[in-house]
């Protein structure tokens, strides 16, 4: 036997390995972060349709829908957030209570609040619930998002939701997701109005043991604001992760506390606001848009490099990228990091990435460039590994 047959035989053992092994392909997908309207429904209604021609998946929406709970109040909220025009945003959107909802019982919250069928229509999966159309939680694509109905300040968080939030992510850890994207109205970390309640410890220790939580995006202060979340924000805190406030889709916009943040746009712009999620495999970027601009104001980029490890160090913004190899002529094939050499190195890349879509090519493993890392691209760097 040769020595291209010598290598060729564990080249397709290998391709039909991951071929058979494959799992389900994972989408990248764009979500919408707002809430806190009162009666603020004109600027809903523009946000609605600056939101919707982002094309996202679904939105999630942090309370305070209403000023005061009505029907005819809920109606106006309807209307606003489908941009005054049916664009069927509201079909999309996963709300949960605020305070100034509290006025709704159980039954009137559902008379229109669907939340399972909200599930269903955006093709999500593995729904849960512990109090109907109130605290509840899904999968979609590699992401689980679970909102909690707190009604007010993170303070009224029960026990029993507590409880159940620590159950529910170890369900979506044991399937194997990367992100836990988390929605309630009053934030973790107050930035502005309503500081500083302290969030329960118990509510800290559940977040600590779970490295699937991602971020959190909450209301209640009318602003758009982030913070990153460790131990000299809140003590005791052994898992960081990201806090986003994304409060004034009609009320305020009010004024963050100062040395509570590390970006307000509210302070920056003076406009209303909300968030963009892209969420691409262990990547989650997150753009803060400015009312009637169509160019984000700010751009998160967080990695986790392994499920549930988000980096250390502040993410890079839009106006500084991390930087990307030079090349010198063609990139080598099997080459992710671009140094010239295919290693070691090239493979974490790849598997990283593996069998999720990306748009970036060989940087992300994907290096035959058909927008997905799968075996071919294994095979394309172990032909070309160490040669």
């Amino acid at each position: 036997m040769n020595i291209k047959h010598k290598l060729l035989i564990p080249l397709l053992l290998s391709i039909i390995f991951l071929g058979l092994s494959s799992p389900k392909k994972v989408n990248a997908f764009l979500f919408i972060s707002w809430g806190d309207t009162k009666s603020g429904t004109s600027t809903l209604s523009s946000e609605s349709n600056q939101a919707k021609a982002l094309n996202p998946k679904f939105t999630i929406y942090a309370g305070d829908l209403v000023g005061s709970w009505s029907t005819s109040a809920m109606n106006n909220w309807v209307t606003a957030i489908n941009g005054n025009s049916g664009n069927g945003m509201k079909d999309i959107t996963f709300p949960v209570r605020g305070n100034h909802d509290s006025g709704a019982s159980q039954a009137d919250w559902s008379s229109f609040i669907n939340q399972a069928q909200t599930v269903s229509r955006i093709g999500a999966s593995h729904y849960s619930e512990l109090t109907k159309d109130q605290t509840f939680s899904f999968d979609y694509e590699n992401s689980h998002i679970v909102g909690i109905d707190v009604i007010g300040d993170v303070t009224k968080m029960s026990s029993a939701q507590i409880t159940w939030l620590d159950n529910d992510l170890t369900a979506a850890e044991n399937r194997g997701l990367t992100h836990a994207f988390l929605i309630w109205h009053g934030p973790v970390y107050a930035l502005a109005e309503h500081c500083c309640p302290t969030a329960p410890s118990s509510l800290i220790n559940v977040l600590n043991k779970h490295p699937i939580v991602s971020a959190t995006f909450h209301g209640h202060e009318h602003v758009t604001a982030y913070t990153h979340i460790n131990s000299s924000r809140i003590s005791g805190v052994t898992h960081e992760f990201e806090e986003f406030v994304t409060g004034d889709a009609g009320a305020g916009p009010d004024s963050c506390k100062s040395g509570r943040f590390d970006y307000c746009l509210t302070d920056q712009t003076g406009k209303h606001g909300f968030a963009g999620i892209n969420v691409s495999g262990t990547t989650f970027t997150v753009n803060l848009y400015a009312l009637g601009s169509t160019t984000p104001q700010k751009t998160y980029i967080f990695n986790k490099t392994s499920v549930g490890t988000l980096p250390p160090t502040q993410p890079p913004t839009a106006t500084n990228p991390p930087p990307t190899p030079t090349l010198s002529g063609e990139q080598k094939p099997g080459d992710a990091d671009g140094d010239g050499i295919v290693d070691g190195k090239d493979y974490v890349v790849w598997l990283n990435h593996y069998n999720q879509t990306t748009t970036i090519g060989a940087t992300y493993g994907d290096f035959n460039k058909d927008n997905f890392v799968d075996g071919v691209d294994y095979v394309i760097w172990r032909y070309n590994y160490h040669i």
